[in-house]
């Protein structure tokens, strides 16, 4: 049996709170950075050298600061490494401290873009919120839940949204995280979660309900000094104030976002949530038989090409595979915006006009009252 699937993106958490929106996490970090680093970001995300702030979508914002950071970066490796480096640096009479210094001044910008969406995530990921105003949904999964052999829960999003739902409605111990107790963190005496799959399943077992953070989450960082993944509770985060003492606690985000997804995915925690969303949907043995997609805007390719390839099971001449359920589900308002959506779902998915399971105008599988109209699919 291959089970359930639901997989949410930012679409959720704006059900939550519209500062969730990229626009608005973009506009908030842009206005609490330092006056130094202002005119930094404000070079990166101008269009064509026009003299106006207009990037509204902190993806796009970070992935251009991470360019200029890799290149510089590819350089100073050259100047610390290469076997030429020091006739080079001789022959320009240049040094690498300056090069070190502008390094460090970068790597903080983007630590300070990821500190203010935790502080925007701090004020509004709370469970009184998430009751009022997405109850709805908190029903609907809850229903979804009790009522599955086995269900999977992938996250695009970095808030702890789905993670507090889950550890207030069914509890710590029905859900599997693939984490486990390690050791006391000496810098802050806290307890540390190791991320380790295989222990977990020994410890835990195989639970029927599995959460995955396809693109980390917002308490997982590494040590920079041993690589180990491991996340800390939302508490010791807030108590702590972690992420504005990053840089001396010797850690990085455990987080994909900006460019070049398609290839950071491929290290772990990401590589195994993102194996574990491939195998759920491409395993031609046993193919999840219901797939949810809740607020994913379908511009990450690595997971447009896992849904498109279960699609492709329900248009096989011999023995098809097909969803016995498939909803997707967003917020628009007028026409124009649900048909631009459909578009762009068929078009990321590569659903051509002659494909029997290509979107339409008006298709059932879609639903565009959002997250908190769920529970109406309980009644159906």
């Amino acid at each position: 049996m291959g089970g359930k699937v639901v997989l949410t993106g930012n679409g959720l958490s704006v059900g939550l709170n519209q500062e969730f929106s990229l626009p608005n996490i973009t506009k908030r970090f842009f206005e609490r950075l330092a006056p130094e680093h202002k005119s930094f970001i404000k070079h990166h995300m101008e269009n064509l050298g026009k003299d106006t702030y207009i990037q509204t979508d902190f993806e796009e914002a970070i992935a251009s600061i991470e360019q200029v950071y890799d290149s510089l970066k590819n350089y100073y490796d050259f100047l610390v490494q290469g076997e030429d480096a020091d006739e080079f640096l001789k022959a320009y009479d240049l040094g690498r401290t300056e090069i070190e210094k502008h390094l460090e001044a970068i790597r903080e910008i983007i630590y300070e873009y990821t500190s203010s969406i935790l502080d925007l995530i701090d004020g509004h990921v709370r469970w009184k919120e998430i009751g009022d105003k997405l109850s709805g949904f908190i029903d609907w999964l809850q229903t979804t839940i009790e009522e599955a052999d086995q269900i999977d829960l992938f996250t695009l999003n970095f808030d702890l949204l789905l993670e507090t739902i889950l550890l207030e409605t069914i509890g710590t111990e029905k859900f599997l995280d693939y984490h486990v107790p390690r050791d006391n963190w000496p810098l802050i005496n806290e307890r540390r979660y190791f991320f380790s799959p295989d222990l977990s399943m020994q410890m835990y077992g195989d639970r029927n309900v599995r959460l995955h953070h396809l693109h980390g989450s917002l308490s997982s960082f590494k040590d920079i000094k041993s690589g180990k993944i491991f996340k800390i509770t939302t508490e010791a985060l807030r108590y702590h104030q972690v992420y504005e003492d990053i840089l001396q606690l010797n850690i990085i985000p455990s987080i994909v976002t900006g460019g070049g997804k398609s290839i950071k995915v491929q290290e772990n925690p990401f590589q195994f949530y993102y194996n574990e969303f491939k195998r759920k949907l491409v395993n031609k043995q046993s193919p999840c038989e219901e797939l949810y997609i809740i607020g994913y805007s379908f511009r990450d390719d690595h997971i447009n090409q896992a849904i498109a390839t279960r699609l492709s099971y329900e248009r096989k001449k011999n023995d098809p595979q097909c969803l016995n359920k498939l909803v997707i589900v967003d917020f628009k308002k007028s026409d124009k915006e649900k048909e631009k959506f459909v578009d762009d779902i068929n078009t990321a998915l590569k659903l051509g006009p002659k494909m029997s399971n290509r979107f339409k105008y008006n298709d059932e599988r879609i639903i565009f009252t959002g997250a908190d109209s769920l529970n109406k699919l309980l009644n159906v």
